[in-house]
């Protein structure tokens, strides 16, 4: 019995030390943390992949950041699979939205390989992207926008579960790609996020993914979101007056084209 007592009374002990150790983050005026700053994706492979992938020509190595399902690979339908390794070929990469500058869409914004600045008050949270792109996640409203309405970076609403921002978007319209690879989704995509602080530095960030249209069943990825330090303002960057990449991607499409290669004509 007095071994029992002492295990308890150590086990107590370590609960009280796990709790005084318990990371408290910032609050604005009305008690939620305050994650304004600029942030970045920590894990950068993901913009080119979320699956696990070998490097290849300007793509680096990466692991997986699929936590579910637990092989670490999206769940895809086989129409939606043969679409995605169609789009990972020279002849579809000008396809690629965010070529062209628009949105990355969700969840791709957030782990692009860029940074990105997050502005809070106590009824939106703003994240404004380099590429002239922004989403407003409104804590206020509780109904989201009609169904015919259709937008890029979808419909966002916010609600606090405790310290953790948990984010429902809706209303997106299915164009968007989901990294450079090219992994689809359709205008039945619904995607659920969690933001929750852990250190100063860092949050955990999770999505979750269902879109019937593509996949056979939800799927879930994680990585940490790292505060930017020291790097002042939010940079720029003017897509169309500053677009290198777009005709290099016309050109390849059209040498691919030229060889008689057999796949959609695209854009």
């Amino acid at each position: 019995m007095k071994g029992l007592t002492l295990l308890a009374i150590g086990f107590l002990a370590a609960l009280h030390a796990s709790a005084q150790t318990q990371f408290v983050p910032p609050r604005l005026a009305d008690g939620h943390p305050d994650f304004g700053g600029i942030w970045m994706a920590a894990s950068l492979s993901a913009a080119f992949n979320v699956e696990e992938h070998p490097a290849s020509y300007g793509t680096p190595a990466g692991p997986s950041v699929i936590i579910d399902p637990p092989d670490g690979r999206l769940p895809y339908q086989p129409w939606a699979r043969a679409e995605r390794e169609n789009r990972d070929t020279p002849l579809r990469g000008y396809d690629d939205p965010t070529a062209h500058c628009f949105p990355a869409g969700v969840p791709r914004s957030i782990y692009v390989p860029t940074p990105f600045q997050i502005v809070q008050t106590r009824d939106v949270v703003a994240t404004l992207h380099e590429r002239m792109s922004w989403r407003l996640i409104s804590l206020a409203r509780t109904r989201h926008l009609p169904d015919s309405i259709r937008l890029w970076q979808g419909d966002s609403l916010g609600r606090w579960d405790g310290d953790t921002l948990v984010v429902e978007t809706t209303n997106l319209n299915g164009k968007t790609w989901g990294n450079e690879v090219g992994d689809v989704f359709s205008y039945a995509e619904h995607v659920v996020e969690r933001f929750k602080p852990v250190d100063a530095n860092t949050i955990e960030y999770q999505a979750t993914v269902t879109d019937p249209v593509v996949y056979t069943r939800p799927f879930t990825i994680a990585m940490p979101l790292k505060r930017v330090i020291g790097s002042g303002d939010l940079l720029e960057a003017a897509c169309h007056e500053e677009d290198r990449d777009l005709p290099v991607l016309k050109r390849i499409r059209d040498m691919e084209r030229a060889k008689g290669t057999n796949a959609p004509a695209g854009r």
